[in-house]
């Protein structure tokens, strides 16, 4: 319980430090009128990146999840675009223990630069901050595993602006710390996500 608390007021602290210093920058480059927010959510595609020291009962593999949230857009120009966003994220692994699924729930933060390629077509990329506030691990009945509470990493990917309001993204997250202590468990997620914009 405890742990529960301290992972959530960091959470929202970082994530209000890294929003304030995104509309403070965006505002000295362009009116706050360009700022924009927005409600965001999709699909994730999950597993932890490689192989257990478990055994053959035990690997990873793909298991769906999804993200809900909430985004800023922020130009810095006519072409780069900033935005941060502030997620829910049901990540993990499917097949792990006797085709049991690892549930990892994340509040997530990215920060990611769109650079405007043609028309509505944008590319993406940026870092993101990874905050586990709960998982299944124990259910699992192995003893002696643990789970990393943050994790980071980076994402990469694409956008579409469909009219004002719709924004789809493809984007890859690859994480950079184990998920689980002591195993090779990296985050990967696939997301599709579907912004609408206020």
């Amino acid at each position: 319980m405890k742990k529960s608390i301290y992972v959530v007021i960091a959470f929202l602290s970082l994530g209000l430090m890294q929003m304030n210093a995104q509309v403070i920058q965006g505002t000295t480059s362009s009116s706050s009128s360009d700022i924009r927010f927005g409600a965001k959510a999709g699909l994730n595609m999950a597993t932890l990146g490689g192989s257990t020291r478990l055994g053959t009962s035990y690997s990873y593999s793909m298991k769906p999840g999804f993200h809900l949230g909430g985004v800023l857009e922020i130009p810095f120009n006519d072409i780069i675009t900033i935005q941060p966003e502030a997620l829910v994220s049901l990540q993990g692994s499917g097949g792990y223990a006797i085709n049991e699924n690892v549930n990892l729930w994340y509040l997530t933060v990215p920060v990611m630069g769109k650079y405007n390629v043609w028309d509505d077509l944008y590319i993406e990329a940026g870092p993101y901050l990874g905050v586990m506030f709960g998982d299944n691990i124990e259910e699992q009945n192995i003893s002696g595993l643990e789970t990393n509470t943050l994790d980071l990493g980076i994402g990469l990917g694409a956008g579409y602006q469909l009219d004002d309001n719709f924004y789809f993204q493809l984007r890859f997250n690859a994480g950079f710390i184990n998920a689980i202590e002591d195993e090779n468990s990296k985050n990967r997620v696939i997301q599709v996500s579907a912004v609408y914009f206020l």
